[in-house]
């Protein structure tokens, strides 16, 4: 195993240094700069090209092309993600006072909406056909078609709107006063929910239809009818003989799930304006904030890589068949 993981992780080297030139190349083929909104944004402000040139050299793109990749691809490597083009603050702390906001949302929305999207995938694949299994079929098929940007709006428009059940946007309420943490847990998670059910939403329905299809797979091979011939118990055979094959599609799918973590939040956090790096990047992409820009990309990047990795891990204790 160990000599496995070294490989792997060696593998994962070549990738990253790929991803950084993809991306720091897209961003250069990008239109315009922070210099161009600056002045679009200031039009009162002439554009003196002395005053373009020292903000050019402060800001580091008087350099060639190649010098302002490998300058930034050595901060990066040094965990320094440079300053922010709009906000001349390092990005690191912008990211670091956000990450808890989007992690926060995403372990609350996954990590209830997995176990009850295998819970019911296993239900349906136990009971074809059954009211059950038609409700869940229904809810799988609805969760994948609608948009997620739709489901949010549909979400405040009913329930923050209309019923006023939960508030329209926020993480929490700004002119409230805590007197306990109870109170405190309480109002975090009232903000929480709409979010939550949105992101959550096409994951359930995905999870929820894949375990679906392979549990019924599973059921129907001969070693669930050996298993059964033995004499062993219903709970026994779908528990670990039919689940544990069948997980393996699934965990999968949760791993690309754990490493899609911002591409999920950015539509979902920009209409509740859930203070988190999926709204942060909007913005960054806004004001033509690169570095920015960059430094969220890569790290979204590297998440996907570190949960294929995670990933293939779990395969051999999911799996005994699995062999590193």
């Amino acid at each position: 195993m160990s000599s496995y993981l070294i490989r792997r992780l060696l593998a994962l080297v070549p990738t990253f240094f790929g991803i950084t030139i993809i991306v720091f190349t897209l961003i250069q083929l990008a239109p315009g700069n922070v210099i161009d909104y600056y002045l679009a944004a200031n039009p009162e402000l002439e554009a003196d090209p002395e005053q373009l040139q020292a903000m050019e050299a402060r800001l580091g793109l008087d350099k060639p092309v190649i010098v302002q990749y490998f300058i930034w691809l050595n901060r990066l490597l040094h965990f320094d993600f440079g300053y922010s083009f709009s906000t001349n603050r390092p990005i690191s702390s912008e990211l670091a006072a956000r990450l808890g906001a989007t992690a926060t949302l995403f372990l609350f929305s996954h990590l209830i909406g997995w176990p009850i999207a295998i819970f019911f995938g296993i239900l349906s694949a136990i009971k074809p056909n059954s009211v059950l299994d038609h409700f869940s079929r229904a809810v799988g098929l609805a969760g994948i078609s609608m948009p997620a940007y739709w489901v949010a709006l549909m979400l405040i428009l009913i329930f923050a709107v209309e019923l006023r059940w939960f508030p329209t946007g926020g993480s929490i309420s700004p002119t409230a006063e805590f007197q306990n943490v109870f109170q405190y847990l309480g109002d975090r998670l009232w903000y929480l929910v709409l979010p939550s059910i949105t992101i959550a939403l096409r994951s359930v329905a995905t999870t929820m239809r894949v375990t679906r299809a392979e549990m019924l797979e599973v059921l129907g091979k001969d070693y669930i009818a050996t298993a059964r011939s033995k004499g062993l118990s219903e709970k026994v055979v779908y528990l670990k003989h039919a689940l544990r094959n069948a997980l393996l599609p699934v965990v999968t799918l949760i791993g690309l799930g754990m490493g899609g973590i911002l591409s999920g939040a950015v539509l979902t956090e920009t209409v509740f304006a859930w203070p988190g790096i999926g709204r942060y990047l909007v913005r960054s992409i806004h004001v033509r904030d690169y570095p920015a820009v960059m430094a969220v990309v890569v790290i979204a990047s590297t998440m996907v890589l570190l949960a294929n990795l995670v990933t293939d891990i779990v395969y051999a204790f999911i799996d005994p068949r699995v062999k590193y």
